[in-house]
């Protein structure tokens, strides 16, 4: 009989994170579990680690072994083991002790419940897409799950980015960066600097420019089965790459990349009531009245 073997990674940074490691190890402890719990705490100070059930383990061992990692954390830490992986059957589920959670949306208090429907076979699997970005003339390639994102490294001025689109120039953006982002990273930094969002189904990428020189330079939404090819000059002696919110590289300006959609999607891990749309009009708290309506001094005039 086959045992799944799941993972859980954690953020080692985040204060309130021992209730919820405790708390899952007493249910398992209670439960019997059909399946071989593995932990890497990265040796957090805020996590006691008297485990009955958890086992410990390098994070290495979990991100080559797992069939379900969990991550413990949010967004950012969903992202960062994201990157990490070397292969792509692995299915993610992530838990939000942070702020938004747009794609970390397991809260807390609904983890077991979560698990006991995944070992149930009673979930979704939600596919991604990644972009892959090749750095011409070097042997360096990379991927993101959110957005690559060019950026002028605190000169002072604004930097060149000329951006094709297959064989067909795009534009030739005067601006402090440039964000290249997937569906699902439109609600990220994209989103921040005036992008569109996307539902992640959709096969198309958006080539958000930052604070452009002209102001007729807009959000674009591409195909992503056309390849992209971007030229970056500058005036400084370099300019930053970053990927999904971590600095990527530094490159001399003339430098060119290449970037398409990746060959590998990534599996999230969703039960039936999670819905995209669901998920985003509670985020932004779409239809809310925020108005402080004792404020208003209207008054019905009397007759």
């Amino acid at each position: 009989m086959h045992t799944p073997y799941i993972g859980i990674l954690v953020n080692p940074r985040k204060k309130n994170i021992n209730p919820i490691v405790r708390q899952l190890d007493a249910w398992l402890d209670s439960q019997k579990p059909r399946a071989r719990f593995n932990i890497c705490t990265y040796e957090s100070e805020y996590i006691s680690n008297d485990f009955r059930v958890l086992q410990e383990s390098a994070a290495r061992d979990i991100l080559d072994k797992a069939e379900l990692i969990i991550t413990l954390g949010g967004d950012g830490t969903l992202l960062r083991t994201i990157n990490k992986i070397q292969r792509f059957d692995i299915h993610f589920m992530g838990v939000n002790l942070g702020g938004l959670g747009f794609i970390a949306d397991t809260p807390p208090e609904k983890l077991t419940d979560h698990i006991r429907h995944y070992l149930d076979g009673q979930y979704l699997i939600d596919e991604r897409a990644q972009i892959t970005c090749r750095v011409e003339d070097r042997d360096e390639k990379f991927r993101a799950f959110n957005d690559i994102v060019i950026d002028k490294a605190g000169f002072a001025r604004v930097i060149q980015i000329e951006t094709h689109v297959g064989d067909e120039r795009l534009n030739n953006y005067v601006a402090d960066g440039l964000i290249i982002s997937t569906p699902t990273g439109s609600t990220g930094h994209s989103l921040s600097a005036g992008g569109p969002i996307v539902a992640p189904g959709s096969r198309v990428f958006v080539v958000n420019p930052i604070c452009p020189h002209s102001l007729t330079n807009r959000p674009v939404i591409i195909p992503d089965d056309k390849q992209m090819r971007i030229t970056v000059y500058t005036e400084a002696d370099s300019f930053n790459i970053l990927r999904d919110g971590t600095q990527q590289g530094t490159y001399p300006g003339g430098t060119s990349f290449i970037l398409k959609r990746s060959e590998h999607n990534i599996k999230l891990v969703k039960m039936a009531h999670q819905r995209f749309f669901r998920t985003l009009s509670k985020k932004l708290h779409w239809g809310e009245d925020f108005r402080n309506k004792n404020r208003w001094t209207y008054s019905k005039k009397k007759k």
